[in-house]
């Protein structure tokens, strides 16, 4: 008898399982897990709002003597800001990691109650995320540096080739840095659930279960891109049509609206925009809720299979 592949015969069961939890629709549970996919990964992007090219314009007369003077300070003041912003939402989205798990493996979907109980594990793996991420980020300045900084390779079409040949490497160092990550999320964060452990030796025992399943363990990382690439078009599609559908009464009091004043203006454009992101972001958040679940349950089911001893979800 042939040896089953984890990677296939857990799909159906976490579908039942998402299925079993989501409907029929208890707005409590779907509200809870919207808040969590916002963290851990719900398809939700912020606008960059720094493409604006500022004009001459844009200032008043009179502040154009001091305003070169003020820049530096004012725009190391807002990276200081969106920096400290995003280090809070990492250590936020890295401990809604365990909640979430949490919240699946005891059926208690509330997250205040694990939240201050894995704030300790949330800040190790923040930490790990953080000290992966700043080790890629130099390691490709690093390459960079060494092959452009002192001008040896010069310009033309001899530049243009190495960067060329230099896209291979990047995109087998994004993979592996991915799989990391993956890895990471799926597995190492329930092993150091059930063992009470940190990160490094929830690692080492991750290892050991790949070691025992490597080729389980390689099915998975492949099953899990292609019915996550499907996923992330399935949902892009549905958020679409959400947003589109949503847009449409904002769409028509803004064509009232403008006919009335005769011109337009940008005042109305940000009394449309606000309600109408206050309303698009909690949908787009509700459609991620069924796809997050879904993988959540699904890296549980196929860890139960690699190593039993890891069971955290109930019978």
């Amino acid at each position: 008898m042939a040896e089953e592949i984890y990677a296939f015969n857990r799909l159906e069961g976490a579908f039942h399982r998402m299925k079993s939890l989501l409907w029929p629709i208890k707005w409590g549970i779907w509200l809870r897990l919207a808040v969590i996919a916002l963290f851990v990964g719900g398809g939700i992007s912020i606008p960059n709002v720094f493409q604006y090219q500022f004009e001459e314009g844009d200032f008043l007369a009179g502040n154009a003597g001091s305003f070169p003077e003020i820049l530096p300070m004012v725009v190391l003041g807002i990276i200081a800001v969106v920096l400290a912003i995003a280090l809070v939402w990492m250590l936020i989205g890295a401990t809604m990691q365990f909640v979430f798990v949490d919240m699946l493996s005891t059926g208690d979907i509330h997250i205040r109650r694990f939240f201050r109980e894995r704030l300790g594990k949330g800040t190790r793996l923040f930490l790990f995320e953080l000290g992966i991420t700043v080790a890629m980020v130099l390691a490709i300045m690093a390459l960079f540096l060494i092959l452009f900084g002192f001008g040896s390779i010069g310009t033309g079409a001899a530049a243009a080739l190495l960067i060329i040949a230099l896209i291979p490497i990047i995109l087998v160092a994004a993979l592996v840095f991915g799989l990391i990550f993956l890895l990471t999320t799926d597995f190492v964060v329930p092993i150091m659930i059930r063992e009470d452990c940190g990160i490094i030796e929830g690692w080492q025992r991750l290892i050991g279960v790949i070691s025992a399943g490597f080729w389980q363990t390689a099915a998975y990382v492949v099953v899990r891109f292609v019915v996550g690439l499907i996923a992330a078009i399935v949902q892009a599609v549905l958020v679409i049509i959400a947003l589109l559908i949503i847009a449409i009464p904002f769409v028509l009091i803004g064509v009232v609206l403008l006919a009335a004043f005769q011109g337009g203006n940008i005042a109305l454009f940000v009394v449309l925009l606000i309600p109408y992101l206050i309303i698009a972001i909690p949908a787009a958040l509700l459609i991620a809720v069924p796809f997050v679940t879904f993988f959540r349950y699904y890296a549980l089911l196929v860890l139960e299979g690699l190593g039993p001893g890891y069971r955290l979800l109930p019978e």
